[in-house]
């Protein structure tokens, strides 16, 4: 995760935030703050200058530099004699229907194999660590779900071999993959869908002669690791570089001369109203791996919806168009930028307290909203379930609010979580955090 600390210092000149989008400059422990919030403060108060810089700006921030608070400034070429790689998207509708069961489609496969041979390097990319999304069982249809979380648990090959196991990738618990279903006991049970580990499986059984080097959380969890891992790389001691989102950000490998997406529509479908804008920052990151030196690059995407003009404009590289939607949709169902969002979570390991803490919530809102607070115009969702309910037997609930965020906004949420913190005291009394503009919802 990105971090960044503001120690006092004087004569502030300037504060450089990089891939200023990224959603992991929000802290996710209280208190929830943006680093890039406190970077604009600080340097407002010290009159320095703050930089933002990216080749997929967050709406926000493009949508302040349309309105002329921020000062935009444009790079079209890439450095030196570089230029965009060549974009092909394949469409994997087809793929089954050929024959081909495999998560690296025909022509992606191909192309690894002639980059290989050119001597040259192939970035993969897939949002998806593990060898299979979920085990289901053929009989009753459902899935093994982790004992203390409301998910599918996720199915691991051992990386020293062995029996695999299930891996729950919100608590970390294990448990051994069962003979049978733990609902109606039948045997018949399927593996589901793939993550890093089958894709590094199959190239094994395409390319035998490939070097695959493999980077997620499960081989890459301590910084050392990483940078020893993108250093091997570096030196050539691997031909395909197979990973998550560590591979598709501020890499500068002149070799690479293909990079390919597997499920590059996956994220589209995720809650989340951002849903759009993070798979086209990703996809138009991943794309950009390729074809940094000298040599020409070509980018493979494997889609389900070739149609898609989220994925389309990303293999154009057209941020500007890109805006032009998201930002016309954004107006017309009032999202940030045009309002601020609030997320209200109410957690405990008591179920039955958390639903009656809830209620409480929603009275406390809307009292101090119709009292103290008429200045204050909001518009309020839930209580609801969180997407996952419960994480690590804590159950999880939530009330979205829609406002301006202003001095009289935050007081009332203050107020508000004032009242419940001394509610709270307790081993099972349920706990409000307040996130002003959450990453995610």
């Amino acid at each position: 995760t990105r971090s960044a600390v503001f120690a006092p210092v004087k004569n502030l000149g300037a504060i450089i935030i990089d891939e200023e989008q990224e959603h992991t400059y929000k802290s996710d422990q209280d208190p929830k703050y943006h680093a890039r919030d406190i970077a604009r403060y600080r340097c407002a108060t010290e009159n320095a200058l703050m930089l933002l810089a990216s080749a997929t700006p967050s709406l926000e921030s493009y949508q302040k530099a349309m309105e002329g608070k921020y000062t935009l400034i444009t790079m079209k070429k890439r450095y030196g004699k570089a230029l965009l790689p060549e974009v092909r998207v394949v469409d994997m509708r087809g793929e089954s229907g050929h024959g081909n069961l495999s998560p690296l489609g025909e022509e992606l496969a191909r192309e690894v194999a002639r980059v290989k041979d050119e001597g040259n390097q192939s970035v993969l990319f897939l949002n998806r660590r593990g060898y299979s999304h979920q085990t289901v069982c053929r009989s009753c249809g459902k899935a093994i779900s982790c004992p203390r979380c409301s998910v599918a648990m996720n199915y691991h090959v051992r990386r020293f071999g062995g029996e695999g196991e299930l891996v729950c990738h919100w608590c970390g618990h294990r448990a051994p993959l069962p003979e049978e279903c733990p609902a109606c006991h039948s045997p018949h049970l399927a593996r589901q869908g793939f993550g890093t580990q089958r894709v590094e499986e199959e190239l094994g059984t395409l390319l035998p002669s490939a070097r695959v080097l493999r980077m997620d959380t499960d081989t890459a969890s301590s910084k050392l690791s990483y940078d020893r891992m993108l250093g091997a790389f570096r030196a050539h001691e691997a031909d395909v570089l197979l990973g998550t989102q560590m591979v598709t950000k501020g890499h500068d490998f002149p070799d690479v001369t293909l990079v390919g997406v597997l499920m590059a529509d996956m994220s589209l479908y995720l809650d989340d109203y951002r849903a759009a804008e993070r798979t086209f920052s990703m996809l138009t990151q991943v794309i950009g791996r390729a074809g940094r030196g000298d040599k020409p690059g070509l980018a493979v995407i494997q889609t389900m919806n070739p149609d898609s003009d989220v994925i389309r404009l990303a293999c154009a590289q057209d941020y500007e168009r890109f805006f032009q939607n998201e930002i016309r949709l954004r107006r017309l169902l009032q999202f940030p930028p045009f309002c601020d969002m609030v997320l209200l979570t109410l957690t405990s390991r008591d179920e039955k307290e958390l639903q009656k803490a809830s209620l409480r919530l929603s009275e406390q809102l809307r009292s101090k909203n119709l009292s103290d607070y008429r200045d204050v115009p909001i518009v309020a969702f839930g209580p609801f379930e969180a997407p996952v309910y419960r994480v690590d037997n804590i159950y999880r609930m939530r009330m979205v609010v829609k406002c301006r965020l202003n001095r009289r906004a935050r007081a009332m949420f203050g107020t508000i979580l004032r009242v419940f913190t001394t509610d709270s005291r307790g081993t099972h009394k349920p706990v409000l955090s307040v996130d002003f503009n959450p990453s995610s919802i």
